[in-house]
């Protein structure tokens, strides 16, 4: 028995290094995928995709079938033929316990493999799905002669087994049992881990659906990117000149962009100040006015100070907002295809340079390298032009 374990152990690992190295070939691609897929291996490509603990457990109901599969018939063989059992004659045995045993692992998995498609696919369709005994029976048949060879290298110069008749028997029928329950169970768990992997995939393939959908773009611009490089837009801008004495600031007003216009392929979108302090304060010039994209990036557009189709520049003038009291500008632009295309996706408004900017979610038709026209701050709601 100690040298059929022994002969086991062999093809067990044969086993799984023959199985393992042509997937670890195929996954470096070029000519050692080519390498990979010309090699025999006795495992199926599927347990490599299941779950880990599944493949573990098939590992190792595997691993115990290989060694306790080839101990049983190799020393069977063995003892049934006792005058001939060191020579050729139990080389020849041994290395048929190798493929006996590979044949039964190839016909459990199959047998799973029928009854578990068979349902759904019927006769035909569960037949297809074999051809797992041929590959691993063939395989055994290529290799077998190693754990045959040292099944009968071990064996020589040994007499008899020093464990008594009734013992050795005991230890075997032990050893069968266990087999038979990992062959038995072999399939159940392949099978198990194969549809555990199916349904991690049907999850997985959900969730992107879902992630798709909420990084899509309603307009159809090009969907949100978490990945994607770019510039985070900046809190504030430089200082641009001096602020007017009790000039406005972030602190004392709050910013809206209330709503668009659009005409004849000009758009035009208006921005509101108010004064939420209880003292008078000044505005003068233009709002500070930037842009992010889906992503959250600063959007490449260029602002110039004026009027636009939309509306009239009044020019920079002092503007005293009393407590309460609103001052307006508007922003204006011409219309763009967004398709597939980064956008406009958030505003970023200051009362002017260097303060706080106040950001608003929007979704225009604003794109990298458009032109945008802004007006400066007034105290009346703008005028069209």
């Amino acid at each position: 028995m100690r040298r059929g374990l022994i002969g086991g152990g062999v093809l067990a690992v044969l086993w799984f290094f023959c199985g393992w190295l042509p997937y670890v070939l195929s996954g470096a691609g070029g000519s050692l995928a080519t390498l990979g897929q010309l090699l025999p291996s006795p495992m199926r490509w599927g347990m490599f995709g299941s779950p880990v603990g599944w493949a573990i457990v098939e590992h190792v109901l595997t691993l115990v079938v290989l060694v306790g599969g080839f101990a049983l018939l190799a020393s069977w063989f063995s003892t049934s033929r006792e005058s001939t059992a060191t020579g050729r004659t139990a080389f020849a045995a041994a290395w048929l316990a190798a493929v006996l045993t590979a044949f039964a692992i190839g016909a459990a998995l199959d047998l799973g493999s029928v009854a578990s498609s068979i349902s759904w696919s019927g006769i035909r369709g569960a037949a297809g799905s074999t051809g797992f005994t041929m590959s691993t029976t063939w395989w055994a048949a290529l290799v077998g002669w190693l754990p045959a060879l040292i099944f009968l290298k071990a064996g020589r110069g040994r007499e008899a087994d020093a464990t008594p008749a009734e013992r050795l028997r005991s230890r075997s029928v032990v050893l069968a049992a266990v087999v038979a329950v990992a062959l038995v169970a072999l399939p159940v768990v392949a099978e198990a881990g194969s549809n555990a992997a199916q349904e991690q995939l049907r999850q997985d393939q959900a969730a992107a659906e879902v992630e798709a959908q909420e990084l899509a773009d309603p307009d159809g611009a090009a969907p949100r990117d978490p990945d994607a490089p770019g510039e985070p837009v900046p809190a504030a801008a430089p200082v641009e000149g001096a602020a007017p004495d009790g000039a406005c600031t972030a602190e004392d007003t709050f910013l809206t962009a209330p709503g668009t216009d659009a005409a004849t392929g000009h758009r035009g979108q208006w921005i509101q100040l108010v004064n939420v302090s209880e003292e008078p304060c000044v505005v003068e010039g233009y709002p500070d006015v930037v842009y992010g994209d889906q992503n959250g990036h600063l959007l490449d557009v260029i602002v110039e100070h004026g009027g636009a189709f939309m509306a009239q520049d009044p020019g920079p003038a002092p503007v005293i907002l009393q407590p309460g009291e609103t001052a307006s500008a508007v922003i204006g632009w011409d219309a763009n295809s967004v398709n597939g295309q980064l956008a406009a996706r958030s505003v970023w408004i200051a009362v002017r340079p260097g303060e706080l900017r106040s950001a608003t979610d929007i979704s225009l038709d604003i794109i990298p390298g458009a032109t945008v026209h802004v007006t400066a701050w007034q105290i009346a709601a703008p005028s069209g032009s």
